[in-house]
């Protein structure tokens, strides 16, 4: 009795210790840094549905704020990512990829001597892209894991079970 009784405590311990009774300082500075990205790329939306399409220097700030989130995206994905968000790392990473390449076509598309639509929709994609790896990663951390990057390969090997004979 005075075993499972120790023992019945030592689990209420660890659960308890589990379930944040003390903060973990790494996985609340990885939350504020991503708060403060999400925050930047609403504030870099805002800034680019703001722009003047007629006005003369539309393009240069245009080009300009997709140069400062492209920024921000490589810092977001330079985070050290905890442990208990599965995933998100490959995602920022991919995210970064995906809007650099956004930008570098945008410039492509916006800079030449003549605009080029097929570029600036490869753009475009590339933008989306990059943008559906960030609400993924959004997903996650509010502990929602998105059914479209669970591949089949995963659900096979998560639910064959060795047949015992």
């Amino acid at each position: 009795m005075k075993t499972s009784a120790m023992l019945i405590f030592l689990c209420l311990g660890v659960l308890i210790g589990m379930t944040g009774c003390g903060s973990d300082p790494e996985l609340e500075n990885y939350k504020e840094n991503m708060n403060t990205f999400f925050e930047s790329v609403a504030s870099y939306d805002t800034s680019i549905n703001a722009i003047d399409p007629a006005s003369e220097d539309a393009v240069s700030q245009l080009l300009s704020l997709l140069d400062n989130m492209s920024a921000s995206f490589t810092q977001m994905a330079e985070l050290s990512v905890p442990p208990v968000f599965t995933g998100v790392e490959q995602l920022a990473d991919e995210a970064d990829e995906y809007m650099k390449e956004a930008v570098a076509l945008y410039h492509q598309a916006f800079e030449s001597e003549v605009f080029d639509e097929n570029i600036e929709e490869a753009a475009q994609e590339n933008y989306s892209r990059a943008n559906l790896r960030i609400q993924y990663i959004l997903s996650i951390l509010h502990g929602d894991i998105p059914e479209e990057i669970i591949t089949y390969e995963e659900t096979l090997d998560n639910s064959e079970q060795p047949s015992e004979q």
